[in-house]
């Protein structure tokens, strides 16, 4: 190994080691704060060793300024503790600060992030040494604390740093690069679509040696002898290779437990920066929370842990900045002035873990979303508490009017609810109006392989989650019937609405009959519904896989699985036919014909030049066109208004064209509505931004032609201007 390499090499393992002291960092303050007299020492105790650690660790790479800071924080905790009275809340978010400009140098290292690094070591050098030398007298008792007072966050001792005896633990442990358990979990996980494919071979060995066995009952006399032979030499062969296989189904079982249980990881590694932003969130808007955690030893996948980590950070934030009330307000209804927000991490079985975040502020104002959502009062009482609770979760939904620093673009939830539907999870969301909100989010433990219901429709195969499946059905015995123009089908004594899988995929058979196939029940999103198949081919373990980003946009699939005969079967998401599918049925029956006139445009553009040109171009070739100068103004106008397309910027303050075209794609009245994307951003990876978002066509202002605008609006809407 080269220099080089040793020392990038040891800079990678330094960053994970830093990164898990600086969690320790994190918690440890906030504790801290928090610390009656009594917790103090020990609290400072294990701060300084890991201080301490890290400093040394620091030296070691040639990070001068992360152990500088280091160094510093030791002598302002040193300190503190030498007064017997702890630090300020204002030396607290100094500590805070210094903390944070650690962790940038470790997870962005350049001049900037050292630079700061240098800054705040001084900072708290010159703090450190303003603190008084001697112990402070004893404190007289407080009065209750002002609304303004630091936050109250309570870290259970899983959250704590560790003390000696779980170091010794930890130090049995070994690192290994995270990237060489998912090379090891990718070779395990290849070996399902081989044995898959074994058993294929089985099937048509068996197979050749039935028709052998027919050809010798109806062939000539003198065929028997060596069709015997031949019959005996193919099924000895398929008895010998499916023996083979279920070998290698134990061997790859086994294999693939063990390498699942090496990539798992405690469920404490997303609760890490959760108590600072917390307290930060909390102490900026005046407010007073508490964070439980429970279940920190629960183990997920190092995959599932990222989504955890991602949705918890999204759903902290929301309870914090929305939920939770200040002290004042929550005084007044009768409430502790502390807010309370708990995680709790349990394990449902074997495959699935539940990750439940609850808090006790106002709970969520199903009226106000419902608005934000463009869902009149008519449609609402249609809708069912959980369907009404779900509408929060679609992009561009907020109840706040303003847009924040952290909230106002109703993207925090819908990014939740996606990140966990691509892990094959479901969110269920509960409210109690005045007394909090509640999201559940369930999980596999891994997401490798996928238990799946292999089903026919018009002579393709397709693979269905079997967790979002509850029952099956002859479509006879399901009682297809048509009620206020919907096909239904009753199910376990339900009724439930009927979605054919065909006629949503647009390959359905002439002819069709209602009484055909099969049905089977299913669920996702808060609805329960029907879905029509010709038939159940098998109920197999699949390796799906990403359609990956430039295919988000096509509907109804969320990946691909490999058969046994080598063919691809669609992963069909039940989010996606529960959100779109069952919203799309609802329309088509009742839908009225389009207005005879101009198409519509909707132009998005915050420049004033550039609107009018787009405007001036467009209604030159006979459309209709409404104006909007950010994405905010474009999502109140595609509420109340009807357009064949939007042609939209990408830079744009409040919202930009990528959130506004996500946001479009995610709200099921407009979900097939074309996009086109017109920047002065050039790169490649500007223009796949772009296509991920779910654009359907992109071009830049410096290629920028009159003609192709025009043959582009036309070509994606697939219309011509009348």
């Amino acid at each position: 190994m080269t220099d080089e390499a040793f020392r990038e090499r040891l800079r990678a393992i330094f960053g994970e080691e830093a990164r898990e002291h600086l969690a320790q960092i994190d918690v440890g303050l906030v504790a801290l704060e928090q610390a009656g007299a009594g917790q103090r020492d020990a609290l400072f105790e294990r701060l300084l060793k890991v201080l301490h650690t890290l400093k040394g660790a620091a030296r070691t790479v040639d990070e001068l300024e992360l152990e500088r800071l280091c160094h510093a924080l030791e002598s302002m905790l040193g300190a503190a503790r030498a007064t017997g009275t702890g630090a300020t809340a204002e030396q607290f978010d100094l500590l805070h600060r210094a903390a944070a400009a650690a962790r940038q140098v470790v997870d962005t290292p350049g001049l900037r992030s050292r630079k700061v690094a240098g800054m705040l070591a001084a900072q708290v050098d010159a703090a450190a040494g303003e603190m008084p030398s001697q112990p402070a007298p004893p404190p007289v008792p407080a009065a209750p604390p002002a609304p303004e007072a630091p936050p109250e966050v309570e870290v259970p001792a899983a959250g704590a740093p560790p003390d000696d005896a779980e170091q010794n633990r930890a130090d049995e442990r070994i690192r290994v690069d995270g990237r060489c358990i998912d090379s090891i979990r990718a070779h395990a996980e290849a070996l399902l679509p081989v044995e898959l494919k074994l058993r294929h071979h089985v099937e048509e060995l068996r197979a050749l040696a039935a028709g052998i066995a027919t050809r010798r009952r109806e062939g000539p006399a003198a065929f028997d002898d060596e069709a015997v032979r031949i019959e005996l030499a193919c099924t000895q062969l398929a008895t010998g290779l499916e023996n083979t296989g279920k070998e290698l189904h134990g061997v790859r079982a086994r294999l693939f437990e063990a390498v699942l249980e090496t990539a798992l990881v405690p469920a404490a590694a997303a609760f890490g920066e959760l108590p600072a932003l917390v307290r930060n969130l909390a102490r900026g808007r005046g407010k007073q929370v508490r964070l439980e955690t429970l279940g920190a030893d629960v183990d997920l996948d190092r995959r599932v842990l990222g989504v955890v980590r991602e949705a918890l950070i999204h759903l902290v934030t929301n309870a914090v900045d929305h939920g939770i009330e200040t002290p004042d307000q929550r005084t007044r209804v009768g409430k502790d002035p502390a807010g309370r927000i708990e995680i709790a991490v349990t394990q449902r079985d074997a495959r699935m873990v539940c990750v439940h975040v609850r808090d006790d502020g106002t709970g969520i104002d199903t009226d106000a979303v419902a608005r934000r959502a463009g869902v009149d009062g008519a449609e609402l009482a249609q809708m069912s508490e959980q369907q009404r609770l779900q509408l929060a979760l679609r992009a561009g939904v907020s109840t706040r009017t303003e847009v924040t620093s952290v909230s106002g673009r109703g993207v925090g939830l819908a990014i939740v609810a996606d990140k966990v539907a691509a892990a094959g999870g479901q969110l269920v969301v509960g409210t109690v109006p005045g007394a909090g909100a509640s999201f559940e989010l369930l999980l596999p433990v891994g997401v490798a392989s996928l238990r799946a219901l292999v089903v026919e429709v018009d002579g393709s195969r397709y693979a269905l989650p079997l967790a979002g499946l509850e029952a099956v059905r002859s479509a006879a015995q399901a009682d297809v019937r048509t009620v206020e123009g919907r096909e239904t089908v009753l199910v376990g004594g339900r009724v439930l609405p009927l979605v054919r899988l065909g006629a949503l995929f647009g390959t359905v058979r002439p002819g069709a009959g209602a009484a055909e196939g099969v049905v089977i029940a299913a669920h996702a999103g808060g609805h329960a519904f029907g879905l029509l198949v010709d038939a159940i081919v098998a109920e197999q373990d699949l390796l799906p896989k990403a359609l990956g980003p430039l295919l988000r946009r096509v509907r109804w699939f969320s990946g691909a699985a490999q058969l046994g005969d080598g063919t691809l079967a669609p992963v069909i998401a039940l989010d996606d036919v529960a959100g779109r599918g069952l919203a799309g049925t609802a329309a088509v029956a009742v839908a009225p014909a389009p207005a005879a006139g101009p198409r519509k445009v909707l132009v998005v553009e915050d420049s004033v030049t550039s609107r009018l040109l787009l405007k001036h171009i467009l209604e030159g070739a006979g459309y209709a066109v409404d104006t909007a100068v950010d994405g905010l103004d474009a999502q109140s106008r595609l509420r109340t208004g009807r357009y064949d397309v939007v042609v939209s910027d990408i830079e744009m303050p409040n919202m930009d064209g990528l959130a506004l075209t996500a946001s479009i794609r995610a709200t099921p009245a407009t979900a097939e509505l074309p996009v086109i994307l017109v920047t002065s951003l050039q790169t490649p990876e500007q223009r796949e931004a772009g296509l991920r978002a779910g654009a359907d066509a992109y071009f830049t202002k410096g290629t920028f032609d009159q003609d192709r605008l025009l043959a582009t609006v036309r070509r994606v809407a697939g219309m011509e201007a009348t």
